[in-house]
């Protein structure tokens, strides 16, 4: 008995914690902004696919000619989130995506009764990773559902590695890391049937290779964003806090599997490749989205034990304790105060509004989704992967043309998140945005005038603001 009120208490916070979180996606979607930093990137790209020209970078708009189109992810997802408003159906994308991965936990733990089997997966929607991204305008929802889905059809009495390989394909069309797990899952097929395997690597040439045809082909210019721009530095001191948040928010999942060996088959196949996926988070720019693939494995993995788990009231309680740590420290939400979620908290809408109406003309922004969603083309839409390859020292046209135009008033306001002139007491992502080279000539050309800080921040231990430099 004293178990099941165990999971009874589990699964009412689970579900109370889920509908806060299913309920702050859907206002999301109806505000139609970008929440989260990157968005704005990945929308402007989905509205140039409409015109198969996100890996365009000479692409003009009227007579504005761009100077950085990040488009730095394979096509698939831009395609999808391009049939109507990015901020829209590319978040539904991402929702979607995101509620069938909890219903393939819940799938996974079934034999162990709906109350314990739907406790599992409605914390999994409460844990962190998936708190913050899993309504992204991003492609990671989307590949994440395809490999779960891909481990899933592997898992079944019968697998079907054909089926597998497609979803697979699929998956690394819409993010290249889905490829570890990708790999780890057909390495596990050949060990026990090599014929299929084949089938499997087959399915997903035939899918990329569809895929590919019905998107975009990759050429010259795809390697340059896809691969060339994303081709970051990989540094310890980036990955070891990364890692601590992932043990953090994934204690009580990970130290389960261990002890109860859980898992198993494709599904420990699946756990080995997103831990590799985890191992690359010390690239530039990786934040918990380098850990959804981990958080599924793990999900699944426990829910492979769920009935040894339902007959004792460890688990729940744990996990009850790690899914409020989660929000105190990491809960994304605006309206929420958070102690450690500089990168992950949300961006207050309002924000959109202020720049519609009060930063008029050509502007340089460090959220380019400020500007994609009142409709207006970015000239640069992603200032952190700008920043991070003129810092690498390759030589790309983009570099100097940027320098140039700051520093020959070209952009009628600038919008920074952090006051430039402090820039060097600022948290690290923003010294990551903004290269030491162009905040010597934004503070060169332009000024801030007084009053040009928006947003205030009296309830909030993190928040975000924006700081309007104009013309000097």
């Amino acid at each position: 008995m004293r178990a099941r009120v165990a999971w009874w208490i589990y699964a009412i916070a689970a579900a109370a914690l889920g509908l806060v979180v299913v309920g702050n996606w859907v206002w999301a979607v109806t505000v139609r902004a970008p929440v989260l930093y990157g968005e704005g990137s990945v929308a402007h790209a989905a509205i140039l696919a409409r015109d198969s020209l996100e890996y365009t970078a000479a692409a003009h708009y009227g007579d504005v000619v761009p100077i950085f189109t990040a488009a730095n992810y394979p096509p698939l997802y831009f395609h999808l989130a391009g049939l109507g408003d990015p901020f829209e159906v590319g978040r539904i994308i991402s929702i979607l995506a995101t509620l069938f991965v909890a219903g393939a936990i819940a799938f996974r733990a079934r034999p162990a009764g709906p109350l314990v089997a739907g406790a599992i997966a409605l914390a999994w929607l409460g844990s962190i990773p998936v708190m913050q991204w899993g309504l992204a305008v991003k492609p990671d929802p989307l590949a994440l559902a395809l490999t779960v889905g891909a481990t899933l059809v592997l898992a079944r009495a019968r697998p079907l590695p054909a089926v597998a390989g497609v979803l697979i394909g699929l998956a690394v069309m819409a993010k290249p890391t889905a490829l570890l797990p990708g790999i780890a899952l057909f390495a596990y097929v050949a060990g026990r049937d090599p014929v299929g395997a084949a089938r499997g690597v087959g399915g997903g040439l035939v899918a990329v290779t569809i895929a590919a045809l019905l998107v975009h082909f990759p050429s010259g210019s795809y390697y340059l964003h896809v691969i060339d721009w994303n081709s970051l530095p990989w540094r310890a001191d980036l990955a070891a806090p990364l890692f601590l948040i992932a043990l953090l928010v994934l204690a009580v999942p990970t130290t389960t599997v261990v002890i109860a060996r859980a898992g198993g088959g494709a599904v420990s196949a699946y756990l080995v490749g997103a831990i590799g996926v985890l191992l690359l988070g010390g690239r530039e720019g990786a934040t918990v989205n380098y850990f959804l693939d981990l958080s599924a494995a793990l999900a699944l993995a426990a829910a492979t034990v769920a009935p040894r788990l339902a007959l004792g009231a460890p688990y729940p309680l744990t996990s009850l304790a790690q899914l409020a740590l989660g929000v105190i420290l990491l809960n994304p939400f605006p309206t929420t105060p958070s102690l450690l979620a500089p990168t992950g908290k949300w961006a207050d809408p309002l924000y959109v509004g202020y720049v519609r109406d009060y930063v008029p003309g050509t502007v340089l922004a460090e959220d380019s989704g400020l500007l994609v969603a009142n409709g207006r083309e970015p000239i640069v839409d992603d200032l952190f992967l700008w920043s991070r390859n003129h810092a690498t020292g390759k030589s790309f046209l983009e570099g100097p043309r940027l320098l140039a135009a700051v520093r020959a008033g070209l952009f009628d306001a600038v919008v920074s998140e952090v006051d430039l002139a402090r820039i060097d007491t600022g948290p690290g992502y923003a010294r990551q945005r903004w290269h030491p080279d162009l905040v010597a000539a934004v503070l060169e050309r332009y000024e801030l005038p007084p009053r040009r800080v928006f947003g205030l921040c009296p309830a909030y231990i993190w928040c975000r603001q924006l700081y309007v430099y104009v013309r000097r």
